[in-house]
Formats: structure tokens, C-alpha cells, sequence
């Protein structure tokens, strides 16, 4: 003899299982983080109009390609720019960067903490880079303007000549 199966036995089978699995998942929005791996660096010139008062202005430099030691990668070839956004390398404390201009090669050596934090069982981890700093540099001057890396990149150190 056959069990008769209860209506509700069927709407939960056809109706609130799959509607319990939609809000199971962890929604986007909780997950969106705005730490990012990219410093952004804006080019920046001094002018001296007299000996009395000097201005800042963004400046454009003519790239033939930017590297960063101990890799392969190009990040940038042939382009002219006042600013970009370049990878820091994700598996160490400090990326050197050198950039090849017209007005000769130059050398950025920046050095970051990384931080391992959980957003969330769902989420999983992230990794934070923040206390950016400079480290040697070839170029004239520079400064560290924003010590945390974001996403999107915002101006973390701008150099001037």
C-alpha cells in the first residue's frame, strides 16, 4: 500500500528549498572590500616663477617602459603620462620599481606591511597593504601622500624633479 505524502511535504520541496538556498549565499555588497594591491603614483613639477613663490603642477614624463625588479612584467612600454597605477608584489614586504624615461632610468624602492585579515566565513580572507613607505629612490624628491593602498588606486606617492 502507498503512503499518501502530505501537501506541505511537496511545497517545501518545490517552493522553500530553493528559496532558503538563495538567502543561504553571502551577498556581493558584503563581500566588496576597497583595499587594493596598485600604488598610485602621480608625477609632479616644481616651478619657480621668481625667488619669492614657487607653484606644483602635474607633470608628464615620456616612459619607455616601466619594470619591477626580480620579474618579467612590463607594466608600462612607450606611453606618456603624469601618473599611474602599478602592482605591488603581493608575496613580499617591498617592490622596487624602475622606470625608464627619456631623461634617463630611475629607481623606486617602496616598502609596505602586509596584513592577512577574514572578512567573513563566506568571504574568506584579504590582504591589507598599509604604512606604505619610500625607501631609496633616484628620483630628485618625492613623498608618501597616502600611506594605504584603495580600490580604486588613489595618489600614494607623488615625485617631483
Amino acid at each position: 500500500m502507498r503512503k499518501r505524502v502530505a501537501p506541505w511535504t511537496v511545497l517545501s520541496i518545490y517552493f522553500l528549498i530553493p528559496l532558503a538556498g538563495l538567502f543561504s549565499c553571502a551577498p556581493d555588497e558584503i563581500c566588496y572590500t576597497e583595499n587594493g594591491t596598485e600604488v598610485g603614483i602621480l608625477f609632479r613639477r616644481i616651478i619657480y616663477p621668481d625667488t619669492d613663490s614657487a607653484f606644483v603642477q602635474n607633470d608628464t614624463l615620456i616612459f619607455e617602459q616601466v619594470t619591477a625588479l626580480n620579474t618579467d612584467s612590463i607594466f608600462i612600454q612607450s606611453d606618456t603620462l603624469t601618473g599611474m597605477a602599478l602592482p605591488l608584489n603581493t608575496g613580499s614586504d617591498n617592490t622596487t620599481f624602475i622606470f625608464d624615461t627619456e631623461l634617463g632610468s630611475y629607481t623606486l624602492d617602496l616598502k609596505y606591511q602586509r596584513i592577512q585579515r577574514l572578512i567573513s566565513v563566506a568571504c574568506g580572507p584579504e590582504q591589507v597593504f598599509d604604512q606604505l613607505q619610500a625607501g631609496p629612490s633616484t628620483f630628485d624628491s618625492l613623498a608618501v601622500v597616502l600611506s594605504s593602498l584603495t580600490d580604486p588606486p588613489q595618489t600614494n606617492v607623488e615625485i617631483y624633479r
